[in-house]
């Protein structure tokens, strides 16, 4: 099992974190590329062949099933060669996934050698952290979302740059302005072994990726965000359950108050996961999911809202059974039916704990109302609240 990519391998988000497990939901991406080839992609599995990009060890390896074909050589920018790609003409080579948009046999032969393979840079982290950076705007962000969700060539012509390739013109010394080069003889070698939607995982090094292998799982990390929240329980108030002006992306309000949504933004938080930019994105990206719970998209309070979470968790988490004890894991979202008359079942949600309650269902961490604050309750097992809804979170890409 490979534990990989949960925080998109951002340096401005790197807290513990899981990443890819071997469930995973299926989302294809539709490759229509400006080369005018085109098809689908499993976004989430290993696509075969993969390619692996190590900037410290300057080698790129080819992957087949697990297994490693073939590695080659690599050149990068002589001036930056294992910085981060963040903004245009800084000459990073961007660390993240990414999949292949554009293939091209006949390139520009001075500039990329005899064949060139174009990534999908920037992607979705890129336009997050250029957003939070002020170099793009929503609009701009937004595009970038759109492309990627929707497999094409994202915006390449932004402040944060563009036109990140694998390509050939020789790996004998660094020379090139963020992208990755290999030798005429290799890059056609390569060219022929993969295509569009290739998936392509760029690291800071072979110690970065194993760091990242050995993180705990994202059901532990998700538990740890909730109980991280009970040394300091925040109080339920009438005030935070109203729409409350928030940054974006990670915004939150203010860390003692917390409506049930809350602790579980937070609690995902500790994953490295952004439920506020998660949630935004999925309406953008998705709005028929959205149709009758989001008339305009507001990521001030669309994320905040139980019936939103539980659209999301729908389409981006695993749907489990709920009768059991055994059904249960710590980490696990359960969305509930507290009885009260409010117009919607889904009226609650909370986070599965590691202890009991004496009837045998694990508690649940949450904040249950106004005038309560953060704790874990015996919720599960119970004639109310009864358990609507009840999800594995799964890793983000």
């Amino acid at each position: 099992m490979e534990y990989l990519w949960l925080m998109r391998l951002r340096k401005n988000v790197v807290k513990p974190i899981p990443g890819l497990f071997c469930l995973l939901v299926l989302f294809w991406l539709l490759i229509d590329a400006s080369s005018g080839q085109s098809g689908s992609v499993d976004a989430t599995a290993e696509s075969v062949p993969s390619i692996k990009v190590y900037k410290k060890e300057k080698k790129l390896i080819l992957i087949t099933t697990g297994r490693i074909v073939k590695s080659y050589p690599i050149a990068l920018c002589p001036f930056n060669p294992l910085a981060d790609k963040v903004k245009l003409h800084d000459g990073g080579t961007p660390e993240g996934r990414f999949y292949i948009c554009e293939a091209l046999r006949n390139p520009e032969a001075k500039k990329y050698g005899a064949r060139s393979l174009r990534l999908s840079y920037p992607n979705i982290e890129d336009a997050r952290r250029g957003l939070s950076d002020r170099l793009i705007d929503h609009a701009a962000y937004l595009k970038i979302v759109k492309g990627i969700k929707a497999g094409k060539m994202p915006n390449q012509n932004t402040a944060l740059g563009g036109s990140i390739r694998i390509h050939g013109g020789g790996s004998g010394q660094d020379w090139t302005l963020g992208c990755v080069a290999l030798d005429d003889t290799d890059i056609i070698e390569l060219y022929e072994l993969v295509g569009l939607g290739t998936r392509v995982d760029i690291f800071h090094s072979q110690e970065q990726e194993k760091d990242l292998n050995e993180r705990a799982d994202l059901n532990q990390q998700v538990l740890v965000g909730a109980k991280k929240q009970l040394t300091n329980p925040a109080l339920y108030t009438r005030a935070a359950t109203a729409i409350i002006p928030l940054d974006y992306p990670r915004g939150d309000i203010q860390a003692d108050e917390a409506v049930c949504t809350d602790i579980v933004i937070r609690a995902f938080r500790n994953a490295g996961i952004d439920l506020q930019a998660e949630v935004h994105e999925d309406i953008i990206a998705h709005p028929e999911r959205y149709r009758k719970l989001v008339t305009q998209p507001n990521y001030h309070i669309d994320h905040r809202r139980t019936k939103n979470l539980a659209a999301y968790f729908s389409s981006q988490a695993r749907s489990l059974p709920s009768s059991r004890p055994e059904d249960f894991k710590p980490g696990d979202i359960v969305i509930m039916d507290t009885g009260v008359q409010n117009g919607t079942p889904l009226d609650h949600i909370g986070i599965v704990d590691d202890q009991f309650s004496a009837n045998g269902y694990p508690k649940v961490i949450n904040i249950w109302t106004i005038g309560y604050r953060t704790m874990s309750m015996d919720l599960l097992g119970n004639q109310y609240p009864t358990v609507i809804q009840h999800f594995r979170p799964l890793p983000v890409f």
